[in-house]
């Protein structure tokens, strides 16, 4: 190949062996004693959490540890800050959502994070997790950036309310 350009394809040296089965991937490694984790996820994009049983699930077969936004704050870990810390034009300091592990109160997204299922197998953590009610509120939500940005629309994040 003399130049790159755009569109002008680029050789993968990856495909024979990814096409020929002769890629690792992470559930590829079994170790002794290795559990499994399933996390349940928020079917809604906005949503106020008003319970959640995880009880059932505890008990469930196979079951190491079901934890929640609750077992997270009692650990004491706080929340992950997202780095770099921007900017905005103006100077002024970009709003950074709170980016907890597992979301405690209200669900922000379709797939937030709501429960952790640590089980001896999978298939054990998947069936644990379908044993955790939650009793959801749906809240309004939209989908585009415009609909987001006209007046009135449904906050996602509280303290957008002052940027």
């Amino acid at each position: 190949m003399e130049k790159f350009g755009i569109g002008q394809p680029v050789p993968r040296t990856e495909d024979p062996r990814l096409l020929t089965g002769g890629g690792s991937y992470m559930d590829d490694i079994k170790l002794p004693n290795q559990a499994h984790a399933y996390i349940l996820r928020s079917p809604h994009a906005h949503a106020r959490i008003n319970r959640m049983d995880t009880g059932p699930a505890k008990t469930a077969p196979g079951v190491i540890e079901v934890l929640t936004a609750d077992d997270y704050d009692s650990d004491g870990f706080g929340i992950p800050e997202c780095t770099p810390k921007r900017n905005k034009r103006d100077g002024s300091p970009m709003f950074e959502p709170r980016n907890a592990p597992l979301v405690k109160g209200r669900a922000r997204m379709v797939g937030d994070y709501l429960a952790l299922v640590v089980a001896d197998s999978l298939a054990q953590a998947k069936d644990a997790a379908e044993l955790i009610e939650v009793d959801y509120e749906p809240l309004p939500a939209v989908s585009s950036p415009v609909e987001a940005a006209a007046p009135g629309a449904p906050l996602v994040w509280d303290e957008c309310e002052n940027n």
